[in-house]
């Protein structure tokens, strides 16, 4: 049997790919750095609709924006479904990243959830401190000492959690 030896070669001087929904030509380095969502947005589509008319399982593609699966670890053919309904070369596919809504921990990444809900003192002088720099007051010393002394009371209270006094300590002190 004989051995043949292939290389295949990019050239980069080729034009662009043409998107076939807009007519406008993707500028190669702006679709490197874009993330499946960001594509999906700017297509118009929806996970379920991308599953659809890829024939791509939604499962897999859930699995797949949400960072569970790696792209890298998807098989050639879910790939060139993907790349062909996106109208995007499968090489820019596989350099595409996944949103990220959640830190490491789990916990989302926007966490003024921590902000919410809090006991009537503690969100007095929150008001106030906010109010007081956006005032430009010249007793914000006071005020920082009362939103300090508020945040550690309820903390020792138990009435909020210790994730909460280090976040609104961050935050505004």
């Amino acid at each position: 049997m004989k051995q043949v030896n292939l290389t295949i070669t990019f050239d980069l001087a080729m034009p662009a790919p043409l998107d076939c929904l807009s007519g406008y030509r993707y500028n190669r380095r702006w679709v490197m750095h874009m993330t499946i969502q960001q594509v999906l947005r700017e297509k118009g589509l929806s996970r379920y609709q991308l599953s659809k008319r890829s024939g791509v399982p939604w499962a897999t593609l859930a699995d797949i924006c949400s960072g569970k699966t790696s792209l890298t670890r998807c098989n050639a053919g879910t790939l060139s479904k993907l790349a062909a309904t996106l109208d995007i070369p499968m090489e820019q596919l596989l350099t595409m990243t996944v949103e990220q809504k959640q830190a490491p921990d789990g916990k989302p990444n926007d966490r003024s959830y921590l902000e919410r809900d809090l006991p009537a003192s503690l969100q007095k002088a929150l008001d106030e401190y906010i109010q007081g720099e956006k005032d430009h007051v010249s007793y914000m010393d006071c005020l920082w000492g009362e939103l300090y002394g508020a945040i550690n009371s309820n903390q020792w209270s138990s009435a909020i959690t210790r994730e909460q006094a280090d976040y609104l300590r961050a935050k505004y002190l």
